[in-house]
């Protein structure tokens, strides 16, 4: 399924979720989604793609051959769909238009807009050996890149993604990682974070910790990002001691763009709400992103992306029911096996909006 914003600047932002059909091949079963994901991308150029796998260590270099010729940027993360396939996909595209695509290196690209750069990239590989010393080394590739690039970590990374296998053990290692390194790049309560994903995720090799994805915006203004707040439904969470944005708004001259961090069944004081009811935190869940975008002119129905997380995919039914309620009939989503950072939280949503609320005195997206 995919959903797609156009302004009339005439190139379309693209955005396509979509789960695999299980087949007694995994190769066959890939090659079979990514042909569902040319059909609806109709000609239009992918900026990124991500794979959603059932066992990472057997299947990336799978991918690996599927993938190779440089289709673009891509990357594999060890979460299993809770459909029974063994793959599923959330990909990013653009239309044709004043874009074109540079790779730094085999784990970057930058797209060159007529007012803006973005900048998606990750590391293939780590030589730490613990969490808190893989998470460092992610940040430290993160400052070369953004630094080679014209940029820095405070004023140009917009989004990570920070998959962490066995999270119960060893997300509080990356939780101290990445405080202290924001710490020393500005980045505190007083300032800012950076809206995040941190969630159970298995990466190849299967000593590899901690996985991180990134997106920059080069060419903005400091005041068309925003970083937003519910505050009476969800506490800062520099108060309970992580440090990323519940959500930014980036505004550019002729729509918003939303990315709205992973966000659970959480209260203004911190506290899970409806621990062991996963269809009653999913109704929280969804009421709290519902009460991000509304603050900053935006709902649930601008939603263009959906990824859901769940602790035990045997929930899926139950959460799945909430969702169908609730969200866009439309929207593009998956759902897949993810734990989210803390035990007590069944479920967990990220997404990203658009909708066409800019500000003419800034330039527009393309």
């Amino acid at each position: 399924m995919k959903s797609v914003f156009t302004s009339n600047q005439g190139v379309a932002e693209i955005f396509v979720a979509l789960e695999g059909l299980r087949h007694n091949d995994f190769r066959e079963e890939t090659e079979a989604l990514l042909q569902k994901l040319d059909d609806e991308l109709d000609g239009a150029k992918p900026v990124w793609i991500k794979f959603h796998v059932s066992d990472v260590v057997n299947q990336k270099s799978v991918i690996d051959d599927v993938m190779s010729g440089g289709k673009c940027l891509y990357s594999v993360i060890g979460q299993a769909p809770t459909n029974g396939s063994r793959v599923s996909l959330e990909a990013y595209a653009l239309s044709d238009g004043d874009i074109s695509y540079a790779g730094a290196d085999e784990a970057t690209v930058i797209v060159n807009l007529k007012n803006y750069r973005l900048m998606y990239f990750h590391t293939p590989k780590l030589e730490g050996k613990g969490s808190y010393d893989q998470m460092a080394e992610e940040f430290a590739v993160a400052d070369r890149k953004l630094t080679a690039a014209g940029g820095t970590l405070e004023a140009n990374m917009q989004r990570t993604w920070i998959y962490c296998r066995d999270i119960d053990n060893n997300y509080a290692g990356l939780v101290v990682a990445r405080r202290e390194h924001f710490a020393r790049n500005g980045l505190t309560a007083d300032t800012h974070f950076i809206a995040s994903t941190g969630i159970e995720g298995k990466s190849d090799p299967f000593d590899r910790l901690v996985r991180m994805d990134s997106v920059a915006l080069f060419g903005h203004r400091r005041e068309q990002v925003t970083y937003m707040s519910a505050l009476d439904h969800l506490n800062p969470t520099h108060e309970y001691g992580v440090t990323f944005e519940r959500a930014t708004r980036l505004t550019f001259g002729d729509r918003s763009k939303y990315y709205v961090s992973g966000t659970a069944s959480i209260d203004k004081n911190g506290q899970i709400v409806h621990p062991g009811d996963v269809g009653r935190q999913a109704e929280r869940m969804l009421e709290n992103i519902n009460a991000l975008l509304s603050n900053y002119d935006a709902a649930l129905k601008g939603l263009k992306l959906a990824v859901v997380y769940l602790r035990d995919p045997a929930d899926a039914a139950i959460v799945e029911d909430v969702l169908s309620k609730c969200l866009p009939v439309d929207l593009p989503r998956i759902m897949v096996h993810g734990a989210v950072c803390r035990p007590g939280w069944l479920v967990e949503m990220e997404g990203v909006a658009v909708k066409g609320n800019g500000d003419a005195s800034f330039a527009p997206f393309v």
